[in-house]
């Protein structure tokens, strides 16, 4: 019975472990995917207040 209990702890945790690593590295992924898009939006932001300022 014991043994039964380490082992069934010992599979909780490395299943956590192994979802932790997975969700860390698809952050990461994600980030690095989309890190351009995010900089072309801000480079359009600071086009568009530009030419609205140059036109006041």
């Amino acid at each position: 019975m014991g043994n039964f209990i380490k082992g069934l702890f010992k599979f909780a945790f490395g299943t956590i472990l192994a979802l932790s690593l997975l969700a860390g590295v698809g952050a990461v992924v994600f980030a690095f995917i989309f890190k351009k898009d995010f900089e072309d939006i801000e480079n359009k932001t600071k086009e568009i207040i530009s030419d609205i300022e140059a036109n006041n």
